[in-house]
């Protein structure tokens, strides 16, 4: 059986167990509740879902084993620390957190895209850069995949220049035993201006929303890998992608969040979020050959899911109170 075959018959297995959803569970939930308005809206959802299924599934049978195969550092097998960050993992992979946001935000960007359409605004239209090859999928997905990963190193880096935002974020650098799950350990409102903002920004470029799901899941399923408690070094590879190592760096005590040698003040190293090419343009990079603890020195955080999020919200706004 050649590529294609195989191809076509992943991709009919996975159109089977959408409609199977759809027509068995979805369609009659949303029909008891008369909703069937959102059909078509719930029916694309559902990609978020099954994708979502697939990264967990990943995440459990791949890239925790490889934490026990070549831990960075040695850890409990399962550690409490890390049972916040599997709820936080399940609510945004399986689509809840992105199902949230669209129900917010598709009359607004509805309407975006209305004043973008009155103004003749010309999108990127990555496809006609260049006739023949921009225009095969797969080099436009790439294409798209850079330009977007540009706009996170910006957002990301942002987070971590502005007191009241880093309190927001401090949430996601505050664990200490990193493992595959720690990915999406974030405040939810700093979640919800990067969905906002990422969503915008693809929306300009002109990524339709099936590409949009796919460049999600993929750069969320290396950003897990990236968490992971994995060491392993790249080689010439660590110039191409980030890896766990190079990552693990963003996270260290007084490296990941600090200025060096100014302990307290705002800034750091390594925030690249799929592609080092950022970091070493800006000259934020420093390729690590050691395993450093990782962690915010002097913050406290609770184990409860509820009370890390007041936590970070009264941090947030405490720093934008008048002194």
């Amino acid at each position: 059986m050649d590529l294609s075959s195989i191809t076509s018959a992943i991709s009919s297995a996975y159109g089977s167990v959408q409609e199977f959803l759809f027509a068995n569970i979805v369609g009659p939930l949303l029909y008891q509740f008369d909703l069937m308005s959102w059909a078509e809206d719930v029916f694309d959802g559902i990609d978020w879902f099954l994708f979502g299924c697939i990264q967990i599934f990943l995440i459990i049978v791949v890239l925790r084993t490889w934490e026990r195969i070549a831990p960075a550092e040695k850890q409990e097998r399962f550690a409490k620390a890390s049972r916040a960050d599997v709820v936080y993992t399940l609510f945004h992979r399986l689509g809840i957190f992105h199902g949230l946001i669209f129900i917010a935000l598709s009359g607004f960007f509805f309407e975006i895209d209305s004043v973008l359409h009155d103004f003749r605004f010309d999108r990127f239209n990555v496809e006609s850069w260049w006739p023949g090859v921009t225009s095969i999928p797969v080099v436009s997905f790439l294409v798209y995949l850079v330009l977007l990963d540009f706009v996170e190193y910006l957002y990301h880096r942002a987070s971590h220049a502005f007191n009241w935002w880093w309190q927001l974020h401090a949430l996601h650098h505050s664990q200490t035993v990193m493992t595959a799950w720690s990915d999406n350990r974030n405040h939810i409102l700093d979640d919800s201006m990067r969905a906002v903002v990422m969503a915008l920004f693809a929306l300009l470029f002109g990524v339709s929303p099936g590409q949009f799901i796919i460049l999600i899941a993929l750069s969320q399923f290396i950003q897990s890998w990236q968490h992971a408690n994995i060491k392993v070094h790249l080689g010439k590879a660590q110039y191409l992608l980030i890896s766990p190592m190079f990552h693990r760096m963003h996270h260290a005590v007084g490296y990941g969040h600090e200025a060096i040698g100014k302990p307290g003040v705002l800034g750091g190293c390594n925030f690249g979020i799929l592609f080092p090419w950022w970091d070493m343009l800006f000259k934020t990079a420093i390729f690590p050959k050691e395993v450093y603890p990782t962690g915010v020195r002097y913050l406290e955080v609770s184990q409860n899911i509820l009370t890390q999020q007041w936590q970070g919200l009264t941090r947030s706004v405490k720093e934008l109170m008048p002194k």
